[in-house]
């Protein structure tokens, strides 16, 4: 179960402190007060009156995430612990002088029962919610996004690149725009999403419009397709960011996190559910796999090319299909 709060606009201080939601000091005061709320989080699930997801992982479980003006709490399926988060979070309304508005916040759950997740309404006074979900502008879902999840992302990109009027510039203008702002516009989204094909052509197409100053009201031919303006200028192109190997070299960054963060949550998370020291991350399971580690996974198979074992233990290496000898795997 998953509790969403969002601090902008659902948590305020109390009338009469001196200080309201807006007011500059605000967000400094709410950071401050917020970690003192995940250690009363922590000390509570020390004397199980409350878990999070995974507490046989990690200790205690994964209670909280908060990240700029969005939190979110996670219970396991108990009415009692949720009894006590609930005591938890008037405890922390009475004793920040901050209140926590329910009704704005959001009640998420993975397989139960429609009368079991009305029981948890009405003990936490806030309203259902189904996935998919936006965090911090990402859709998240714990199985495949659909198109029409992906499709308003899109369509945003897309008329922000609309929004500049390519009529008004010059050729090397145009160019010199497009390569320095409007093709990052998607990388906020490109390290969590694996974009698909039709996506990137979408995009792809509208930057080519802009390019060639091609629109409704004045027609213009495209002088080369974007496979070529996409290309280095080495080898003939533009030097403009090809955005499918944008995407990929943003996603198999975390494969190289995941080595450096060997203690961060999400690293044991990772371990624990792909079972990737079973021998190496090269073959881990991929079996109910999320649509972000799917990503993670499209992305190793082409960057395993240019990966190469250090043989320590064996126990890691696998002997045929790792490249640990040589400059390819023995199977090749």
């Amino acid at each position: 179960m998953c509790i969403r709060i969002n601090n902008e606009n659902n948590i305020y201080f109390k009338p009469g402190k001196g200080l309201r939601q807006g007011d500059p000091l605000s967000p400094l005061l709410f950071n401050l007060v917020a970690d003192i709320f995940t250690r009363m989080l922590i000390k509570a699930a020390r004397h199980n009156l409350i878990s999070g997801l995974l507490p046989h992982v990690i200790d205690g479980g994964v209670i909280s995430l908060q990240y700029a003006d969005d939190t979110l709490l996670f219970l396991k399926d108990d009415l009692d612990m949720a009894n006590n988060m609930k005591w938890i979070l008037l405890c922390y309304e009475q004793m920040t002088g901050m209140r926590i508005n329910f009704d704005k916040s959001d009640l998420l759950t993975i397989g139960l029962e429609d009368s079991r997740i009305n029981e948890y309404a009405k003990i936490f006074c806030c309203k259902k919610r189904e996935f998919p979900i936006k965090y911090l502008g990402v859709p998240l879902h714990y199985s495949n996004l659909r198109k029409e999840d992906l499709q308003p992302i899109v369509d945003k990109i897309i008329s922000r690149i609309a929004g500049w009027k390519g009529r008004l510039l010059s050729y090397a203008g145009r160019l010199i725009l497009l390569k320095a702002c409007l093709a990052s516009i998607p990388i906020y989204l490109m390290p969590i999403i694996k974009f698909p094909k039709w996506a990137i052509a979408m995009i792809n197409s509208q930057m080519s419009h802009f390019l060639w100053n091609n629109n409704e009201d004045y027609h213009k031919y495209h002088l080369a397709n974007w496979q070529l303006v996409s290309k280095k200028k080495e080898l003939g192109g533009f030097g403009i960011l090809d955005l499918r190997n944008l995407n990929m070299s943003l996603v198999i960054s975390y494969i190289f996190r995941y080595n450096l963060q060997t203690e961060a949550i999400w690293t044991k998370i990772v371990d624990h559910k792909y079972r990737t020291q079973n021998p190496n991350i090269l073959c881990c399971n991929e079996v109910g796999i999320s649509p972000f580690w799917k990503g993670v996974m499209w992305a190793l198979q082409a960057a395993r090319i240019g990966i190469k074992w250090l043989v320590g233990n064996d126990k890691k290496v696998r002997f045929w299909e790792d490249q640990w000898f040589g400059n390819s795997s023995l199977a090749h």
